[in-house]
């Protein structure tokens, strides 16, 4: 091998102590939580209307009119979750990006720079579940409810 093995007292993750497991997780999870809580909500709100009482409705009932204003409201706050988990992660990365110094194939060997790896992985999937929120919700308002 080519790339030293770290000492027994060497952490593998020098600054694992800048993200908080707390911080870690919502780096991770926030944005594709969003997005999963858009799409199976935004689906309830969006049809629920259409099929009451296991019949198909022409129009969205008075008494539910509620549901439109309610999908954009989900739709903003997914958007809104998925980019706050991406500019977390975007500042935990800013605080570990010299974590370890070495090219891809020695920080492999020695397995460090796994606290920056997440808040990379945590910049791609907060923008990509933002990305996938904002096409969710161009489906949600351009489809038509009920029978059109």
């Amino acid at each position: 091998m080519s790339a030293t093995r770290p000492d027994a007292n060497e952490h593998p993750a020098p600054h694992a102590d800048r993200m908080s497991r707390s911080g870690t997780f919502f780096c991770l999870f926030a944005a594709p939580g969003a997005w999963l809580l858009q799409l199976t909500c935004g689906y309830a709100l969006a049809s629920e209307p259409c099929f009451r009482a296991g019949e198909r409705a022409l129009a969205v009932p008075v008494t539910l009119h509620w549901t439109w204003p309610a999908m954009v409201v989900l739709t903003i706050a997914a958007v809104a979750l998925a980019l706050t988990g991406m500019a977390v992660s975007m500042s935990a990365f800013r605080r570990t990006r010299h974590e370890s110094p070495g090219d891809a194939q020695h920080l492999m060997e020695v397995g460090t720079g796994r606290t920056r790896f997440v808040a990379f992985w945590g910049i791609l999937l907060g923008g990509g579940f933002a990305l996938a929120a904002a096409i969710t919700a161009v489906a949600f308002m351009m489809l038509p409810r009920c029978a059109g």
